[in-house]
């Protein structure tokens, strides 16, 4: 069917446009450096943390869940990893690549089998997995996904792609406090 093909290709060009267009109003930043009051660390080793149910480009991730005070408009966050890397127990960096998401509650929707859903709002990498040491989030109030608020549950995947025992430091900078989950069922 000589029509079918059109179709097609303005249904793709259609939903590019649309990609386009989050990606071009989406809440990651990797400009100016903001001030916040609080600045909350979690330092653990691999071995400490549990693994995430989802891997980063199927290799295994590490997962770790947060919980913000009060609704905020920004918030930066790090991950540092060290390992040791001779026998004098000289420590050396690893790239860490995280991808930050915001737990969403299915079960409100009879249809689903999965009782909740991560939505990604943001990585500290690109698909050339070119990344950066910090991301900056910025909250938007008007799209459930990408507002920071305190009814939600957050969720940090990283990996270093090694299984070598790394020592691992998650910064979080926010303008409230900010909740380490340590267990989720």
């Amino acid at each position: 069917m000589p029509g079918k093909p059109y179709i097609l290709i303005s249904t793709s060009r259609i939903l590019c446009s649309l990609l386009a267009a989050t990606v071009a109003t989406g809440c990651v930043t990797a400009g100016d450096r903001r001030d916040y009051k609080i600045s909350a660390k979690k330092s653990f080793s691999s071995d400490e943390i549990r693994h995430a149910g989802d891997p980063i480009d199927r290799y295994p991730a590490l997962a770790q869940h947060f919980r913000l005070e009060k609704e905020i408009e920004a918030m930066t966050i790090g991950i540092s990893a060290e390992y040791v890397a001779d026998i004098t127990g000289a420590k050396k960096t690893k790239k860490t690549y995280f991808i930050v998401e915001k737990r969403i509650d299915m079960s409100r929707f009879a249809s689903m089998t999965r009782k909740d859903l991560y939505a990604e709002i943001g990585r500290n990498f690109d698909a050339d997995w070119n990344r950066v040491k910090e991301l900056t989030l910025i909250s938007n109030t008007s799209d459930f996904f990408k507002k920071l608020d305190a009814a939600s549950i957050y969720r940090i995947r990283f990996t270093t792609f090694s299984p070598d025992p790394v020592d691992f430091t998650i910064t979080i900078e926010a303008d409230c406090g900010i909740t380490f989950i340590e267990e989720m069922r």
